[in-house]
């Protein structure tokens, strides 16, 4: 959606091409910020159904109207609608997503929610690399995307869980010291993973690189982040981040090592496999820590603002940080510091209980012995 609606925004203000890429970006994502935070707060006390038509209708409109208007003033009023649409409906739908599963089966929930999400991205890339679609012919496509999500709507009510007696219920303060461990990690990866293009010394060299490493990064998410689903329903949470890291790690020591196509390429394709773990995971985390009443501001919290606060930054110009640290250095450094931040991991409980882990091992057992005396 980033590069899109970037290209987007250079079709209709062709006398400032850097415009989208650092203003409109960053007005996107700040009322992103501001909304989801926003919304953690009052969420619990609006209607969820008529918040996500709201979202869903107003990033619709929004993204319409790009093609109709042209120029700053009206970019940047797009901008701002574009921000409060997303910002509107993260935070509730991702808590639907932990409303509507127990903790047994959240995991893969999610995961399958990952995997399909992917599948209309790859399928809307496929539409416009078929049609050879510029910036301004992207906008009957997006807003076709951007409207399916009305599907769900029109068949589901969307209730919320009843909350009877919960206001009196507070959570222990272990439970966000628990939460402040899994934060880490996912901070110490955005940051790392915003940084990274910036460390490709010459884009132009490595272009067929990049090009390859990206469309292998996309595959991976979606099929790691299918299979990070069950592995954390059988395994626990705890895994797949550690496995994450550890993946992200090496390709980040080896893209230091030695700034080459296989280096990027490999780095790509690792960062697409922490990626898929991570979207995951973070998907369900929150909702295992948190009660129905405070689901809202954990994910905002915990997900949409160390997200679009990376991808925020990551817009707005700084100096070229490799005139003043060599890349190879910082790929190196961010390499080590990633494994390192596998301790708050380790020092985190695992949220999927180990009750829950022994009575899927049993089930399994079960229907294996099932299966065996059946069969003779």
């Amino acid at each position: 959606m980033n590069f899109y609606i970037s290209d987007i925004f250079r079709a209709t203000i062709p006398n400032d091409p850097y415009w989208g890429l650092y203003i409109g970006n960053s007005l996107v994502y700040g009322l992103a910020i501001f909304w989801s935070i926003t919304i953690s707060f009052i969420g619990s006390r609006i209607n969820r159904r008529h918040l996500l038509f709201t979202s869903i209708i107003l990033g619709g409109i929004s993204t319409a109207l790009l093609g109709l208007f042209q120029g700053t003033f009206f970019a940047s009023i797009v901008s701002v609608l574009l921000g409060t649409s997303l910002g509107l409906g993260l935070p509730s739908s991702m808590a639907l997503v932990a409303d509507c599963t127990i903790v047994d089966n959240r995991g893969r929930l999610s995961g399958i929610i990952i995997l399909g999400t992917f599948i209309i991205t790859f399928a809307s890339m496929a539409i416009i690399r078929m049609l050879n679609l510029d910036g301004l012919s992207l906008i009957p496509i997006l807003v076709v995307v951007r409207s399916i999500s009305l599907v769900s709507l029109a068949i589901d009510k969307l209730s919320k869980p009843s909350t009877t007696g919960e206001k009196e219920t507070s959570l222990p303060v272990a439970t966000y010291r628990e939460f402040i461990f899994y934060l880490c990690p996912w901070l110490m990866f955005t940051i790392a993973s915003s940084l990274a293009r910036s460390l490709i010394v010459d884009v132009i060299e490595f272009e067929y690189a990049y090009d390859l490493g990206t469309n292998l990064r996309w595959v991976f998410i979606a099929l790691f982040g299918l299979a990070a689903g069950f592995i954390a329903d059988r395994f626990g949470r705890k895994l797949p981040i550690i496995f994450g890291l550890a993946t992200f790690g090496v390709g980040y020591i080896l893209l230091g090592f030695s700034m080459s196509n296989m280096s990027i390429i490999i780095y790509y394709a690792l960062s697409g496999i922490t990626w898929g773990l991570f979207f995951v995971i973070f998907l369900v985390i929150p909702g295992d820590l948190s009660i129905p009443r405070l689901r809202e501001k954990f994910y905002a919290l915990g997900y949409i603002l160390p997200l679009t606060g990376i991808l925020a930054l990551s817009v707005i110009p700084v100096p070229n940080i490799r005139e003043i640290i060599d890349a190879n250095l910082i790929a190196q450094i961010l390499g080590i510091c990633l494994f390192l931040s596998m301790y708050p991991v380790f020092r985190a409980k695992e949220t999927l209980t180990e009750r829950k882990i022994r009575e899927r091992e049993m089930k399994e057992h079960a229907k294996r012995i099932g299966k065996l005396v059946h069969e003779t």
